[in-house]
């Protein structure tokens, strides 16, 4: 059997085994459920290479520990052969937005970049061919860094930090310091933080490299908005661009916009092109996506908010009367943070999915009655027949992810406008 051994037979494992095929390197692919490509066992001079959301847990990775063998992650082992500089952007959420916008701004200003990572194309599909003098934008999850041990990215990014994955890492605190592999080994360059956020402050402490930080409106930050401008500074450099266009943004994506600017930044982009560049994005769908209205109701497809925080965070953008709709499968989240924080023009609340009843207990302990469904279109049906007669609106934000009854938040939330349109259709024909 091949010293080699790729953990995981996906879209990762495939394109690793291609990338140590073009090395003239032998490889085999595993996972728990079939196990080796042939036979074969682990032993200690196995080099394997773990695609992201392989558990720490997992029953092979317990016999290659076991044995001696070395474990390393895709991002670990593809990182030594990229010869371009890596933006590495990570967070609870925001990452592929955040992502998207540092892309499509490098793009608009000439620079020669590429988008890989998390969720999109695997880094290892395309680190052969990377040329010095080229940007990787690279969105790295807590699931590829926490195996990174030499990782030290040009820039890192960090978003934000709250609960997620809990299933996954086991506590916050391994959470947190799978995330910290970000920017933990860089020693160049410059490592960007969000200054709202307390957690992220905080694990900033750990940084040794060059630290800025962006914020909605703090004015000690290296770049925040006053309301008008974006406000650019530097040690002597301090700057001020128009971008009124910012205040359309909902506050998190506003946050993003910042980040993305400070990045592009970093890697030589005039703040002023890059502001520039940022009014022709085009913000990705299932994100607080307006995906319709009927009479006076609006309906906002957030199926991406796959944890709390990214819940909690949504429904600080709106001040309407409102209608949400949660649940999903279980991430090992509480739900305590929706409901304490909730504000009064939430006036009805549905869960649908493997959660709806850990969502309706939860709502109890606050006074909240949580009605539940056992499927997204007659919730969104209830919840527009509850609103119809006022202006509002009805926002899917799930806090949970969505592998109960759907194979991404994509496809959840093509369903759910679908729904929409069905309750659309219904009333044209009446």
């Amino acid at each position: 059997m091949s010293d080699i051994v790729i953990y995981g037979k996906g879209k990762t494992g495939q394109s690793l085994l291609k990338m140590l095929q073009k090395l003239g390197k032998e490889a085999v692919l595993y996972d728990d459920t079939t196990g080796f490509n042939g036979s074969g066992q682990f032993d200690s001079d196995n080099l394997v290479i773990v695609s992201p959301g392989v558990p720490p847990k997992a029953r092979g990775l317990q016999l290659a520990r076991e044995c001696g063998a070395k474990i390393v992650g895709e991002l670990e082992f593809c990182f030594q052969y990229c010869k371009g500089r890596c933006i590495s952007v990570t967070g609870t959420n925001g990452k592929t937005t955040t992502c998207e916008m540092i892309y499509h701004a490098l793009k608009c200003n000439g620079v020669e970049t590429r988008l890989l990572g998390n969720g999109g194309t695997p880094f290892s599909s395309q680190v052969l061919e990377i040329e010095e003098g080229e940007t990787v934008v690279l969105e790295s999850s807590s699931f590829q860094l926490k195996d990174c041990v030499r990782f030290a990215p040009y820039v890192s990014l960090f978003t934000n930090l709250a609960s997620d994955h809990l299933n996954y890492h086991g506590s916050l605190e391994e959470y947190a310091a799978a995330k910290t592999k970000n920017f933990i080994n860089q020693r160049y360059g410059v490592a960007i933080f969000n200054k709202d956020d307390t957690n992220v402050e905080k694990i900033a402490e750990k940084c040794v490299c060059q630290k800025m930080f962006y914020s909605l409106d703090k004015i000690d930050a290296n770049c925040y908005f006053d309301g008008r401008n974006v406000v650019v500074k530097d040690g002597e450099i301090s700057l001020a661009v128009a971008a009124e266009y910012l205040t359309e943004f909902a506050k998190h994506n506003l946050s993003n916009a910042l980040g993305a600017i400070l990045a592009c930044y970093c890697v030589g982009v005039e703040p002023e092109k890059a502001i520039e560049a940022l009014k022709s994005y085009q913000l990705l769908p299932h994100r607080l996506q307006k995906v319709g209205k009927i009479n006076e109701i609006t309906f906002i497809d957030d199926s991406k908010a796959t944890n709390v925080h990214a819940t909690v965070s949504a429904l600080s953008c709106y001040s309407e009367t409102l209608a949400l709709i949660l649940g999903g499968s279980d991430k090992g989240e509480s739900y305590d943070a929706i409901f304490d924080n909730m504000k009064d023009n939430v006036i009805l609340v549905v869960a649908v999915g493997e959660t709806a009843e850990a969502v309706r207990q939860c709502g109890a302990k606050y006074g909240v009655d949580v009605l539940v469904f056992d499927d997204f279109k007659d919730a969104v049906i209830f919840c527009y027949e509850r609103l119809k007669n006022a202006p509002g609106l009805i926002i899917m934000s799930n806090a949970c992810a969505s592998f109960d009854k759907f194979s991404s938040y994509e496809e959840r939330g093509n369903y759910f406008q679908k729904a929409v349109r069905d309750i659309q259709s219904g009333k044209e024909s009446n």
